[in-house]
């Protein structure tokens, strides 16, 4: 890992040597970098098969303090430069480059001397091109066919552009391909990538608005978390001859995943070693986290560099890789670590869970891989700040403090809640929560306790969280949790498990304040549960499946309520219906639609019961009003006089025929037919006179219509009608012979 604050330092130094010659003042402005802001974009072209690169960097500088004049400016470069130009407005600018400081972590520095001093709202946009031959060293690894290292960037404010040709070609996940590829690059037979911000590229491999925005360079996604001027590891290879690639299936729970590794030749014997410990650590891993990978492949990379940046591999669980190193001490145990965050990676939030919990696999499974992990002695260090402090608060830069606590940390919690088997139950819950991944430190104390029963408050406190601040947060949450318990022992006196998804949430956010009256308020929808089941089993009817119960594992408080107001009315329906039908016998319609309603009671088809039930009080109720119906329709036959009116409106309808069919289907136990033909014989007899004068008058329309349409047509087919007067002339009698014909009219006729 790079000390940041060591790069800031030398860089100053490096800087305030370059300017020896220039007035105090500039020298001690410039021996800093935070005098100037500058944003940049760098190109490089790689000829693999050639084993060079060509660079333009363009960059706009500006002062940063008011008052102060830059008579220069650095520039980052790869070691080994040569053809090193700086040009500003076409004006070639002397430039002096310092070489490489490999002790330090830094590249070659080149200091641009401007034409004319920067200061104020003033810019110099300043474009630098240079070559980058073959070479190995400590920054990047240059040889015919093989390209690898990290690539030099600005600082913040830097886009870095890789033109790479065809073959394999590997970026860090903090670069992607560009949205833009210039017909130049196209035209050289290469594809281009962009690096920006790494760590906001990364945390958003998941969005692919993000992904977008960040590859058609969007200013927001410029370097700016690193203040190191690199941007970019990449390694390509075109000579098949320097790659080397080892293949295999390893056999996992969801069935064969993919595993390849790919290397340098040159380290062919490391490659198979380290090849034959993934395959034997793979199911060892998932067997002790205790859920599948998510994968169907898995690739594993050699990179000679890595070390450079303080890591002797890197995972990136999202992607299923790995990169490793030869360091010729450790390989395997860190292969192994390295590869147990592709189960201990993104779903979890914070370092001391990640590496700790990829240091816990390693452990666990170390001694069937005959591993034995380096001693971090981190208890040697007499440091004492919680993990929960590490790069959050915390001053420690010490990685052996970190990653040694962070390992043990996860043995003394496995320990807390009874062994391996609680631990695994614990892990292999990691994939059950999706919607709250990444989880943090929370979960993991809500977890263990849920499995285990174990009280976790002093362990968290003894080494995960700042004491000052959490001692009243867990007081708050102990309460909670044992009101719960309560709720939830009577809960599971019922069959019911888990909790309603409101309270589940308030104890998974940490939010205690809203507990109480939601644990008051289940208490009462469960004090309404056992009067339903008092009601049920006085009514004779078995217990529900799923019902309440699935409700109280699934839904808030709210949605436990009406499943439970469901089950009532479903029961009362069914008692009111029995009541009802006391003496039917048991062929009955109703009797038998009541039986429905306690099948689909018992089958938990709440809804479906209640309307059985509903149905058969209906069929007792039609029965009744049904041969009160046909009584009343009997006597109105017997009162029937029809006259004139009545006779006509008889026409059509059958009253005495519905009459029949009705007592004929009450006899039969269809009252609801009964009663519907019953009103309609009823309606004939009692309708008969209205309906009759309804007909005659709408018959009297027709035949007035009727007449209407004749006069109109005969008049219209008159071959001695007079032509259509011309709008406005007025009635006037024409004169002549249509007036004589107008005159004899009545006497010819």
């Amino acid at each position: 890992m790079l000390n940041h604050m060591k790069i800031r330092a030398v860089l100053a130094v490096v800087v305030a040597i370059l300017l020896v010659g220039l007035p105090a003042a500039s020298r001690e402005a410039l021996a800093t970098d935070s005098v100037f802001n500058v944003a940049s974009e760098s190109y490089y072209r790689l000829d693999v098969p050639n084993a060079t690169m060509s660079v333009q960097v363009d960059a706009e500088f500006q002062a940063a303090r008011t008052g102060l004049e830059l008579p220069a400016v650095p520039l980052w470069v790869m070691p080994g430069a040569t053809n090193v130009v700086a040009k500003s407005d076409g004006t070639v600018l002397t430039t002096k480059v310092s070489p490489a400081k490999p002790e330090d972590g830094l590249p070659a520095l080149v200091l641009v001397t401007l034409a004319k001093p920067i200061k104020g709202a003033l810019k110099a946009e300043i474009t630098l091109t240079y070559d980058v031959p073959e070479q190995v060293n400590d920054f990047v690894r240059i040889e015919k066919g093989s390209v690898e290292g990290r690539f030099v960037s600005q600082g913040p404010g830097s886009f870095v552009y890789v033109d790479v040709p065809p073959g394999d070609t590997y970026f860090e996940p903090g670069c992607l391909k560009a949205s833009d590829q210039p017909k130049s690059v196209k035209e050289a037979n290469a594809e281009r990538w962009i690096c920006g911000d790494a760590l906001l590229i990364v945390l958003n491999t998941q969005d692919p608005e993000v992904l977008k925005r960040c590859a058609n360079a969007d200013d927001r996604c410029r370097q700016r978390a690193n203040p190191t001027p690199y941007s970019a590891f990449v390694q390509s290879i075109t000579d098949p001859n320097l790659r080397g690639t080892l293949e295999a299936d390893v056999t996992l729970t969801r069935g064969p995943v993919k595993v390849t590794l790919r290397y340098f030749r040159r380290d062919e014997a490391w490659a198979e070693k380290e090849f034959a410990m993934a395959k034997a650590a793979l199911p060892k891993l998932e067997q002790t986290y205790g859920f599948n990978y998510p994968r169907d492949t898995i690739l594993i990379r050699q990179s000679h560099f890595i070390q450079a940046i303080g890591a002797a591999g890197i995972a990136f669980p999202d992607d299923g890789q790995v990169l490793i190193t030869n360091t010729g001490t450790i390989d395997e145990e860190v292969t192994v670590h390295e590869l147990a965050h592709l189960w201990a990676g993104q779903n979890l939030q914070t370092a001391w869970l990640w590496e700790g919990l990829a240091e816990y696999g390693l452990r666990s499974v170390a001694p069937s891989l005959n591993i034995t992990p380096r001693d971090w002695k981190w208890q040697s260090y007499g440091y004492k700040d919680p993990l929960a402090t590490w790069w959050d608060g915390s001053a420690i830069r010490n990685s052996n403090y970190w990653y040694g606590k962070a390992g043990a940390f996860w043995f003394a919690y496995q320990e807390a809640i009874g062994g391996p088997a609680m631990m695994n139950a614990v892990l292999a819950r990691l994939d059950d929560y999706p919607a709250q991944l990444p989880v943090d430190g929370r979960w993991f104390m809500d977890r263990g306790e849920e499995v285990s029963g174990a009280n976790l408050d002093a362990l968290f406190l003894a080494w995960v969280w700042r004491p000052e601040t959490a001692t009243t947060t867990l007081a708050d949450r102990r309460v909670a949790h044992d009101q719960v318990k309560l709720l939830t022992a009577r809960a599971g006196a019922l069959g019911f498990t888990g909790l309603p998804s409101d309270i589940q949430s308030n104890l998974d956010t940490w939010t205690f304040g809203p507990v109480p009256d939601q644990l008051a308020r289940a208490g009462k929808i469960l004090d309404s549960y056992d009067a339903v089941l008092a009601k049920a089993a006085e009514a004779g009817l078995p217990p529900v499946p799923g019902g309440v119960a699935r409700a109280w594992a699934e839904q808030p408080l709210a949605g436990v309520a009406a499943a439970v107001e469901d089950q009532r009315q479903a029961i009362d329906a069914i008692i009111r219906s029995a009541a009802a039908l006391q003496g039917l016998p048991e062929d009955a319609p109703a009797m038998k639609a009541l039986a429905t309603a306690r099948e689909k009671y018992a089958a938990g088809d709440l809804a479906a019961a209640e309307k059985a039930a509903a149905s058969a009080s209906t069929l007792v109720s039609n029965q009744i009003a049904a041969g009160k119906m046909i009584e009343v329709a009997k006597l109105k036959q017997s009162s029937f006089k029809p006259s004139f009116f009545a006779k006509v409106g008889l026409y059509f309808v059958d009253p005495a025929g519905d009459l029949a069919k009705a007592e004929a289907a009450y006899a039969g136990g269809d009252p609801t037919t009964a009663l519907k033909l019953s009103g309609s014989a009823y309606d004939g007899w009692n309708d008969a006179s209205a309906r009759g004068v309804q007909r005659l008058a709408i018959l009297t329309g027709l035949m007035c219509a009727f007449t209407l349409a004749v006069w109109w047509l005969l008049k219209r087919l008159d071959p001695d009608r007079a032509p259509a007067r011309a709008l406005g002339t007025g009635h006037v009698i024409e004169a002549g012979e249509a007036r004589s014909r107008w005159k004899d009219w009545e006497n010819t006729r």
